[in-house]
């Protein structure tokens, strides 16, 4: 049998519903016949996950709590696609009310689901370049954000030490890093 062949969804029930997720209960018929009676799926709206990079060569950060994970991470300025919204668009949206930075050359660098087995949702990938300050920050009500600068050189790093920790980040991150042609400190990628 080859995983590649579909299953079929016989029946969807929603458990928990709510503004940022849904959890439904799926039954599901598995290719040779089998039957999966209860497969959980979390439904989010899709993100959109930029690498700001100033002119100055350094890369625009938010640094927020984290209660899931009970830590504080250094992240890309990040947040969910509004319905009907165009990623990018929500790319900008989120780089400017996070960050006030705005602005450069965007391209997009990949989508992306953090958790393919559990979640529905994608990540929309983005690396902005010469982005400027313009303006004052505005979170959402609930964030409490700071924003840090770091050297593009330095990115790599807050990977490997665990400061930054997020899938969809890790893989924006390396995805622009290669864009960019950023090597390590011995000239590997």
């Amino acid at each position: 049998m080859a995983p590649s062949e579909a299953w079929t969804r016989l029946s969807s029930e929603n458990l928990v519903e709510t503004p940022y997720f849904t959890l439904r209960s799926d039954r599901l018929r598995l290719p040779d016949g089998a039957i999966k009676e209860a497969y959980y799926v979390l439904e989010r709206p899709d993100a959109a996950i930029v690498f700001p990079l100033t002119e100055e060569g350094e890369v625009v950060l938010v640094r927020q709590y984290r209660p899931p994970l009970e830590m504080v991470e250094l992240g890309l300025p990040a947040g969910l696609v509004e319905s009907g919204e165009d990623p990018a668009a929500a790319g900008h949206r989120e780089l400017a009310e996070e960050t006030g930075y705005a602005g450069g050359s965007w391209e997009h660098l990949g989508t992306v689901a953090s958790s393919p087995g559990l979640k529905a949702n994608w990540a929309y990938l983005y690396l902005a370049r010469g982005v400027e300050h313009r303006g004052v920050e505005d979170p959402d009500e609930h964030e409490r954000l700071q924003t840090v600068r770091v050297p593009l050189e330095e990115v790599r790093g807050l990977i490997t030490s665990g400061k930054l920790v997020s899938s969809t980040g890790v893989a924006a991150v390396m995805l622009a890093l290669e864009r960019l042609r950023v090597t390590g400190p011995e000239g590997e990628p």
